[in-house]
């Protein structure tokens, strides 16, 4: 049974979080999108479509020809998607039936909250036409680990936390780096991977949304025992001040194509 680390939140608050994910990670999204040779017609699924940023822009792109579907268990924030291209989806990915065959499947820090990865990443394959593509985008947050900050220091404790806080869900902080190998063993090829790491200064849109991220999760991360409250006020502030660069996780982009017949 997977258990969403946002569910339960206030949906003001979590609307504010998604719009700053949104701002940190849409400028590297797009052009991993545009590489595919997306084009007006196509049919794409956005996985997990949030605030509906990307979902906005790949209707856009395909225009009255094309789909852009967006499917996400909460549609709180998708509401104004009610007119073609756009059609939205509420339920649980693996649970919803989906008719349509799609030539493009995004999906973006999804998978790391899942248990049932790979059974989504089949299902991702399954509804691609022959020759569609696949773009993934998972976090590592165990690469806030590498940075030697100091044992003591309230930012390792608190990077510390987050990874414990996966872990005690059964969930993978590194999912990321394993993410190309399990796309190939459900039988995609591979034709881009990336990873980019996220080192900013403070009130950067990345350091942003950490920052909004441990505020939402506070209790989440003391209760691993890793960190106290303290620790958690004094990485909140040094995610504002632009004077303090950090490694706050990264990035492993990965676009994927389902073979031709």
């Amino acid at each position: 049974m997977n258990t969403y680390i946002f569910d339960n939140k206030s949906e003001d608050r979590e609307h504010r979080r998604l719009q700053l994910v949104e701002a940190a990670n849409d400028p590297h999204t797009i052009p991993l999108l545009e590489e595919t040779g997306l084009r007006p017609g196509w049919h794409c699924l956005e996985l997990g479509a949030g605030a509906g940023s990307i979902l906005q822009w790949l209707g856009a792109r395909v225009g009255a020809t094309g789909l852009a579907m967006g499917v996400d268990k909460k549609t709180t924030y998708l509401q104004g998607y009610d007119f073609p291209p756009f059609r939205i989806v509420k339920g649980s990915f693996l649970e919803v039936s989906l008719k349509h065959s799609f030539d493009l499947i995004h999906g973006r820090y999804v998978l790391i909250h899942n248990q049932e990865d790979l059974a989504i990443l089949k299902k991702i394959f399954s509804l691609l036409k022959p020759g569609g593509w696949a773009v993934l985008e998972e976090p590592d947050f165990t690469s806030t680990l590498l940075p030697d900050y100091g044992h003591d220091s309230p930012q390792a404790r608190v990077n510390q936390a987050i990874c414990q806080m996966f872990v005690n869900v059964g969930l993978d902080p590194g999912y990321a780096l394993r993410l190309p190998q399990k796309l190939e063993t459900v039988g995609f090829h591979i034709t881009h991977a990336q990873s980019l790491m996220h080192l900013c200064p403070g009130n950067s849109p990345m350091a942003n949304v950490m920052g909004e991220s441990a505020l939402v999760l506070e209790q989440e991360y003391w209760h691993t025992g890793l960190c106290s409250p303290q620790d958690i006020q004094r990485y909140v502030s040094l995610t504002r001040d632009s004077t303090h660069w950090a490694l706050y996780h990264s990035t492993t982009s990965v676009i994927a194509r389902k073979p031709p017949i």
